[in-house]
């Protein structure tokens, strides 16, 4: 995900290094916690990729028949959006670096080899360690040599209908496909012509089957990523601090209440679904607006965007380790507290070694 960099100072940024800083934070635990969560036995996955109501149904029937698994039910129901924002920062970090930035220069070979090596580096750092402690505690095969190359070097998505190993890898390719489309695409083009490519983006996946291989294809690539990074986009070049309706702390509760229960609601039917991503924005910048000014809080969820890089390789394998010991045994809080502590302390020790 991209950090912004840029020359002129915070005051003229809508989102401030913190605030963008306290978002990830909060991207990086719900990712953590949903995508453990949602592998617990019992638990309904969210519609992610493709949209499926049997998905809403089971939820709905947890919440009226007060299952155990409830806290869990509602973790995979909303903390899928972890990863919508960061895809929404990624596209706001581009623009205040290359736009408005110190990045203006860079050519486009120099653009294309910096966040391919990047993200490379990064996902086969990730991909050995997730390797290393998998096939340590685990002795079953996984992994073909043919689509591991393939996800190892960026290609995974655009070569597969299915992921290829448990974990977001798939995360590395989707987020280079958006850096080239913004490179070559939106970059070059107004804001107006960029909102009527989304458009069109949405009413191509509106047409698709909603539960079907080939709207899975076009949103693991693409498709999900192009709306929160295009508003990154638009946030970035029109809005800056002297927007003031979020000047106070009562606007930003309203506004986060109404887009959530807006947010909620499109989750029932396929179509306000693809448009979702608009709310999961405004609620989080919303509530990022509220926690700003609790100090403490702050600086703890902006402690966890420090560290939601090595987080998000890390947390992978040791799900996959812990989540068969909650299926097994039945403790499926205990162990998912015991992993999220484990997640913490493995990436703050192997900071340094994924930093290099």
């Amino acid at each position: 995900m991209e950090k912004e960099t840029v020359s002129n100072s915070n005051c003229d940024l809508f989102l401030s290094r913190i605030e963008c800083n306290i978002m990830r934070g909060l991207a990086i635990i719900l990712i953590v916690l949903n995508n453990f969560g949602h592998k617990v036995n019992g638990v309904h996955p969210d519609n992610e990729f493709n949209y499926s109501y049997d998905r809403i149904s089971g939820f709905m029937d947890s919440i009226t028949n007060n299952s155990d698994l409830l806290p869990l039910e509602l973790l995979s129901f909303y903390s899928p959006f972890g990863v919508m924002l960061f895809i929404f920062l990624s596209g706001y970090g581009l623009v205040l670096k290359y736009e408005k930035g110190n990045g203006k220069s860079v050519s486009n070979t120099s653009f294309v080899v910096d966040h391919y090596k990047k993200l490379f580096v990064m996902q086969a750092k990730g991909l050995a360690f997730f390797l290393l402690i998998y096939l340590t505690f685990e002795s079953r095969e996984i992994i073909a040599i043919v689509p591991f190359v393939k996800q190892l070097f960026l290609t995974g998505n655009l070569l597969s209908h299915h992921f290829i190993i448990p974990g977001p890898y798939w995360f590395f390719c989707m987020i280079f496909e958006m850096y080239i489309l913004y490179r070559f695409v939106l970059r070059c083009c107004s804001s107006s012509i960029m909102m009527y490519i989304v458009l069109a983006s949405l009413v191509i996946m509106g047409i698709l089957e909603p539960n079907g291989k080939i709207i899975t294809f076009v949103r693991i690539n693409i498709g999900l990523a192009l709306l929160p990074f295009s508003l990154g986009v638009l946030i970035a070049r029109h809005w800056c601090s002297s927007w003031n309706y979020m000047d106070s702390k009562w606007k930003c509760f309203v506004l986060l209440v109404f887009s959530f229960v807006l947010l909620t609601l499109c989750k029932f039917s396929f179509y306000s679904w693809l448009i979702m991503p608009v709310f999961i924005v405004v609620v989080s910048i919303s509530l990022v607006k509220l926690l700003i000014n609790n100090k403490t809080l702050s600086q703890i969820l902006a402690w966890f965007g420090g560290l939601s890089g090595v987080m998000f390789v890390v947390h992978p394998a040791l799900r996959e380790i812990l989540v068969n010991r909650a299926n097994e045994s039945g403790q499926c809080y205990e162990v998912i507290i015991l992993y999220f502590f484990l997640t913490i302390v493995l990436s703050i020790m192997l900071k340094p070694f994924f930093s290099k």
